[in-house]
This record gives structure tokens, C-alpha cells and sequence, in this order.
């Protein structure tokens, strides 16, 4: 299964083991951060390259995982150079034996004060703004990579 082989490739950090868990051309949003978005399998082989090199003992840990029919749901932390365990939330699909898509949440994590009811009330004032309606397609196309 890609998962074990995916694990394992971290844990001896093996690039090319890691390499062959994901699909040629595998398309990656970042929900959250659109940027970050990605295609292909060069783009991943650069970040965990540099990631290794920069910090041959980098951390990854597993906080939780599961597997449901095609997709991997995979929580886990990364360590970078400067020390920082990175959350990252991974959605990832598999097609014959590869991951072919995902869905990354991940950002540095920040203590910026705003509590959870400020957030909510920020997104949802008592006064609305005026605004179009979105579909949920036009949503999701935030989505695209």
C-alpha cells in the first residue's frame, strides 16, 4: 500500500522511495493558501530535497492516519531548519498504486490573539456587505491549482 511506502520513504528519508508514492503529473491545491498550489512531480522532489539537505534530520510525525477506499487522510507534523513542526492535513487520492491528487492544509502556525468568536464574527458581521452570490462551482474553483 502507498501509505506504508510513503512512511517508511520519510522515515529513512529515501527521496527516491518517497518519488515513487506520487504520480508523474500529481495536481496539489492548498485550499488555504492558493499559492501553494502545485503540479508535478519535480515541484515535490525540490521541496523535500531542499527540506533534507537543509535539515538532514528533519522530523515528520504522524498524528493521525486512515485510509477510505482511494484516499489517505494523513495529520502530521513536519520539522524545518528553523525548528518549527509545520501542521500539515493531507487529503490525498490514489489511482493504481500512486498519488495522483490532494488536498495540503497547512500554514505556519501563528498566535495572532483573535479568539474563535471574533474569527466567526469577523466572516459574518451584523451588517452584510453588499455582495454577488457565489455558486458552489465558482467556489471550488478557487480550489484548481
Amino acid at each position: 500500500m502507498v501509505l506504508r511506502r510513503y512512511l517508511k520513504a520519510q522515515e529513512d528519508k529515501d527521496l527516491e522511495a518517497l518519488m515513487s508514492c506520487w504520480h508523474f503529473d500529481v495536481e496539489v491545491t492548498h485550499p488555504m493558501r492558493p499559492d501553494l498550489s502545485w503540479r508535478g512531480l519535480e515541484t515535490y522532489r525540490q521541496a523535500w530535497t531542499r527540506i533534507w539537505e537543509i535539515n538532514p534530520h528533519s522530523r515528520f510525525e504522524v498524528v493521525s492516519k486512515a485510509v477510505a477506499g482511494n484516499r489517505i487522510y494523513l495529520e502530521a507534523l513536519v520539522e524545518h531548519a528553523d525548528g518549527t513542526m509545520i501542521p500539515n492535513m493531507n487529503i490525498l487520492e490514489v489511482e493504481n498504486g500512486k498519488i495522483r491528487r490532494g488536498r495540503v492544509y497547512t500554514d505556519r502556525p501563528t498566535r495572532d490573539g483573535v479568539s474563535i468568536n471574533a474569527f466567526v464574527r469577523d466572516l459574518n458581521p451584523l451588517e452584510q456587505p453588499k455582495r454577488t452570490p457565489r455558486s458552489i462551482e465558482t467556489s471550488r474553483d478557487d480550489l484548481k491549482p
